[in-house]
């Protein structure tokens, strides 16, 4: 099995969050010209000014892209050099993504915590099980 296979769980991940930038945009755009938002307010962000509710999600969520799967990817690009791909890991970084996606949606349409955090839970089990294995696989070869 080629390594890089471990790659291409990171394309989607990346691709939702360029999305979820170009949303953000048009969101913020659309609250400029709506005069919901103060135009000023994009030179500095000043914490202390109002920010419309859907602005602020928005942001938000866009923040958690950036953030969340950080670990993932380090995951996948270690994975790759030190050539541990099998298709137990592969099938767990592409469960990884199904669940990201999930969330993602989840998300987008409704705002509610709970809707989300078993999503959001299962990905941090499915990066810790990588994690793991890794180490494992790591400790093996020394």
């Amino acid at each position: 099995m080629t390594s890089a296979l471990i790659l291409f769980p990171i394309f989607p991940l990346v691709f939702l969050t360029l999305l979820q930038t170009a949303f953000n945009a048009q969101k913020v755009k659309k609250a400029v010209l709506n005069k919901s938002l103060d135009p000023k307010w994009l030179k500095f962000m000043p914490s202390w000014e109002a920010v419309p509710d859907e602005i602020q999600a928005s942001r938000e969520h866009l923040k958690n892209l950036h953030q969340a799967p950080i670990i993932f990817y380090v995951y996948c690009i270690i994975a790759y050099i030190v050539s541990h791909v099998t298709l137990l890991t592969l099938l767990l970084a592409w469960t990884y993504v199904l669940f990201r996606t999930i969330y993602y949606l989840i998300r987008q349409i409704n705002q509610k915590i709970s809707l989300r955090r078993n999503p959001f839970a299962i990905t941090i089990l499915l990066s810790v099980i990588l994690w793991i294995d890794l180490l494992v696989f790591l400790v093996s070869q020394v």
